[in-house]
């Protein structure tokens, strides 16, 4: 499964195609998909789905705090797309022991 980013406060008027625009500047988009209501009307939230981890974690990075369509949007990483940070006990690598 490619990594997905899970796109909040995604103004009504957005379009798959738009929103693909604005992310392909920080990498390959595989695919968006705007949720919507049984009108047809967006529900304020969409999914983009990133060729590589790599890249989801850059478009994170970069449009977390960034405005679309005059619209601050909230960017999360899906399950497993996670940064590398090492996580709360990472600085136990330093003290393993050498054999």
């Amino acid at each position: 499964m490619s990594p997905q980013l899970l796109v909040g406060n995604v103004p009504v008027e957005a379009t798959e195609e738009a929103l693909k625009e604005y992310f392909n500047s920080f990498g390959a988009v595989r695919s968006v998909t705007i949720a919507k209501n049984e009108k047809g009307k967006g529900k304020g939230f969409a999914f983009v789905e990133m060729t590589s981890r790599k890249e989801a974690v850059q478009a994170h990075a970069a449009l977390a705090s960034c405005e679309f369509l005059g619209r601050r949007l909230s960017i999360t990483l899906k399950d497993g797309v996670a940064p590398d940070s090492g996580g709360i006990f990472s600085w136990f690598k330093l003290f393993k022991p050498k054999t």
